[in-house]
């Protein structure tokens, strides 16, 4: 089968991620793969072909100008987002990540036009979809919620981890008392409750890291809330560097109000760090069975408690880590949902 891959999210923190997963597990024997994106980007998968594509897929231009000769090259396509470009003539297969669009309209919105534009594109991928890979099950339960006509075409895909996580050698890192976060600049992220937390920590037991570039955190938030002695703002990371920071801090916090899966978490475990996560439902679901501590999402003084109390000891979770989450068995799924409507 000839298949098409929107890779323009290459690069792109989140969505990226999952864009790089899939290619990564790909079987390229197996079927014929033309992947749409940035040509530097997509270098290392030379068994496919490449449609160059530098276009921002979140962009008009870049729903408009989509490559159209995948309509005569391609069988159907993958696309790792709800949004599909227009022009596209063969069968779709999204990716989808959460609706926070239509749950947090308020801060998620620029107001009544950008909702309803943002609800009409969700409804259009619903609509074209010929299924839908939803990360979790927390997410497929808000697309039959908003969605309810097009339920049968939602099933659960779980995310993994990328190869450069799978494969990163921590045995020489040292731990610290160092907290970190990783997410974007986004309300929903919860990062106001992390600050708030470590100012009521005691002086000087730990620093906080926050993996990213202050100016993006004023989202939200006023200045003076980020101004605290030990707060550190690392600017943006490589993957290696992200990685080692997490291997070496005492906990990863994940704080958020709202996620539609949360992968930092995952990575924590995997590196051996200890994630601490606020006890909203898709935490609660990915999470079920693995050593984690949950804390009241948006309560500060649960949050200082947890930082504070005595750390178990903790088994090796990686095996059951990739039992559950695996970008092959993401790919598997997603093959065979296309093959069993296509094939």
């Amino acid at each position: 089968m000839k298949i098409a891959v929107d890779c323009r999210y290459l690069g792109k923190s989140g969505i990226g991620r999952v864009c790089e997963g899939i290619l990564d597990n790909l079987d390229y024997t197996a079927d014929e793969y033309f992947l749409i994106g940035d040509a530097k980007r997509l270098a290392p998968y030379r068994a496919a072909h490449i449609i160059e594509d530098d276009g921002d897929p979140f962009s008009v231009g870049g729903m408009l100008r989509f490559p159209k000769k995948v309509n005569k090259l391609c069988d159907c396509i993958i696309i790792p987002n709800f949004i599909i470009p227009f022009g596209i003539g063969i069968p779709v297969y999204p990716v989808m990540h959460d609706l926070i669009f239509l749950d947090m309209p308020k801060i998620m919105t620029r107001g009544k036009i950008d909702y309803l534009l943002k609800k009409m594109l969700l409804r259009r991928c619903m609509k074209k979809a010929r299924k839908i890979a939803c990360v979790s099950e927390f997410t497929r339960s808000r697309c039959r919620h908003y969605f309810p006509k097009f339920a049968d075409k939602y099933y659960v895909n779980y995310n993994g981890l990328s190869k450069d996580v799978l494969s990163f050698d921590g045995s020489a890192t040292e731990k610290s008392n160092t907290i970190v976060y990783v997410g974007n600049v986004k309300p929903h992220k919860g990062l106001a409750t992390l600050i708030e937390a470590y100012k009521m920590l005691p002086s000087g037991k730990f620093r906080l890291k926050i993996i990213g570039e202050r100016e993006g955190f004023l989202t939200g938030m006023k200045a003076e809330q980020l101004d605290h002695e030990g707060v550190i703002f690392t600017g943006r990371l490589s993957d290696e560097d992200l990685l080692r920071e997490i291997a070496s801090a005492a906990f990863l916090v994940q704080p958020s109000l709202y996620e539609g899966f949360g992968l930092p978490p995952l990575e924590a475990l995997w590196l051996g760090t200890q994630p601490i996560l606020s006890d909203i439902p898709v935490f609660r679901e990915i999470y079920d069975g693995f050593p984690v501590v949950f804390f009241e999402a948006g309560n500060a003084q649960a949050l200082k408690e947890a930082l504070l109390a005595p750390v178990a000891d903790r088994p090796s979770v990686r095996e059951k880590i990739l039992q559950k989450f695996s970008y092959s068995h993401f790919v598997d799924r997603l093959r065979k949902n296309i093959y069993a409507i296509e094939g």
